[in-house]
This record gives structure tokens, sequence and C-alpha cells, in this order.
């Protein structure tokens, strides 16, 4: 059974995590450093869809006969793949109640379309099916890489930014609090202060998304911290952060983890630092063991 599975090191490693957090915290723009994994995972999945595209190059029924038999039976790993050979995402499927056994009858009416519109366009069918695999497949590696990012970085950034500025976990603070009767959802990290516990939370929000931050801020206890990528001009969530006494710190091109001490150290927290540069955030964080970034 063919596997499609990308062959490079995991962007997702300590280490890349690590790197990427070192990034996050001098405000530089963290997608550019993903996206050029997700390219190369992107280009890994369409050689590999292309060799089964390659597949019985003189036999064009042997070739279809081939593909269908992947479709049909399919171990739990190959299950993206079957979604793709017939032109479909895992979201698609759900929505429209696909089942394993819809699969096949899917399979044929696919390349039934797909030769109608190879005959109108002088195309080969397998040029076209390769298309709609790779289109299939994009949209699935780009969703699951966006989700993974977060998940990845959230808990990371939160460690990181609190560590640079000389508080020490456990001590000082503590990441990935779960839920309880207080606080209904995970939070990221909590920061001791004379009077009690402070809730700091990461959204790796574009500017696209601006309404889960105003969200985010509408759940947050006063002088709460939210650390977000970077918003539009136009979004209300600094003002609604501002209304509820919520500090709002955005991410990109500013100097969040300075910006971060400036509010803790206004709070009375304890082991602050005055005036850590950009260069020495990115020091400091790259010399923290790859065990925080696990």
């Amino acid at each position: 059974m063919t596997r499609v599975t990308p062959q490079w090191v995991d962007p997702f490693s300590p280490s890349g995590v690590r790197e990427a957090t070192s990034k996050i915290l001098t405000g530089i723009n963290y997608r550019l450093f993903f996206e050029a994994a997700t390219r190369r995972n992107l280009l890994e999945t369409y050689r590999e869809l292309a060799e089964l595209a390659r597949k019985h190059p003189n036999d064009d029924d042997a070739w279809k006969t081939s593909i269908r038999k992947l479709v049909e039976s399919g171990t739990p790993e190959d299950r993206r793949l079957r979604y793709w050979l017939i032109g479909l995402t895992k979201k698609t499927a759900d929505n429209l109640g696909v089942k394993a056994g819809d699969y096949p009858s899917i399979f044929d009416q696919m390349m039934a379309e797909i030769a109608e519109v190879s005959r109108l366009e002088g195309k080969e069918n397998r040029e076209m099916a390769l298309l709609l695999w790779c289109g299939t497949a994009t949209l699935t590696i780009r969703g699951s890489r966006k989700s993974k990012i977060g998940k990845s970085l959230e808990r990371s950034i939160a460690r990181a930014a609190l560590t640079v500025i000389g508080l020490k976990e456990k001590n000082d603070f503590r990441v990935s609090i779960g839920a309880d009767e207080e606080v209904p959802r995970e939070t990221d990290a909590e920061v001791r202060t004379p009077r009690g516990f402070l809730r700091v939370e990461v959204g790796l929000i574009g500017r696209g998304n601006s309404e889960v931050i105003s969200d985010k801020v509408g759940r947050m206890e006063r002088n709460g911290v939210i650390l977000t990528d970077i918003l539009p001009a136009n979004s209300t969530a600094y003002r609604t952060a501002e209304n509820r006494g919520v500090k709002l710190i955005q991410l990109r091109n500013n100097h969040p983890v300075e910006e971060l001490r400036q509010h803790l150290a206004y709070l009375e927290v304890n082991a602050q630092e005055d005036n850590i540069s950009i260069e020495e955030v990115e020091k400091r964080v790259l010399a923290m063991p790859l065990s925080a970034f696990a």
C-alpha cells in the first residue's frame, strides 16, 4: 500500500519549536518560518501523488484499476490518501456523510467526470486526476499544519517569555493549567503575584480572525495578559481590553518580552530585570534546554 508521508526533519521537534519561539518573541513573523516547512511537506506529497499518477504508463485501464484498489482497501494510516484519491478532504467527506463503503462509487463517478473534462480540454485523465488530488492534499496539509503550529507553540511561548524575564517555573509561574471550577478552560500559564495568580494566554491569531482575541479578552480577569500574533488597525480588541483592564500584547513587529516585563513589574512581580534587548531575548531563548520545548 502506498503511503504519502514527509521524509525530512520534523519542524515541530523541540529544536524547531525553540527556534520558532525565539523568532516570535523578537517580533519576527513566525508564519514564514513554518511556511517553508509546510511547502516542503506539500512538495514531497505532490511527488508521491505524481508517482501514483505515473503507474502503468502504457495501460490506462490497469492504472485506474490499481488506484481503485487503493481506494477500496486501505489501513487506517492510508486514510488521508484514500480521501485524496476520491477528490475529498476528511472535513468535506464528513460534511457529506461519506462512509468508507461509498469510496469506490465516488471514485468511479470522479473518473467519469475527469474523462469528460479531459476530452473537452484535450488533457490526460491522469493529469486531471493529479491536479484534483494535489488540490485536496493541499487543503488537508495546510489545515492540519495551522492547528498543529498553534498547539505546539502556545505553551512554549508562555514558558520562554516568563523564563527570559527572570521568573522560575513552579516557583514564580506554572504552565498548562487544566480547567477547574474557577476557570472552565485550560490556561496557558499563571504567574504568581502578591495578590495570587495572574493568567497569561497566548493566541496566535492573524488579521483575519481578530474576533477570536476579542472573545479571549472577554473571558480574562483584570490585569490578565494575552499575547497575540497581530491585529488589524480597525480591531476593537485593544479598546475592549482597555475597558476590562486586560493587558493585550502584540507579538509581531513589537518587543513583546519587554512589554510583558513592564506589565508584571507594575504589578510587583519579583525577579524582573530592566530593559532586556531583543538580541538578548533571542540569545536566552536559544540557550534554554530542549526539554522546555518538548
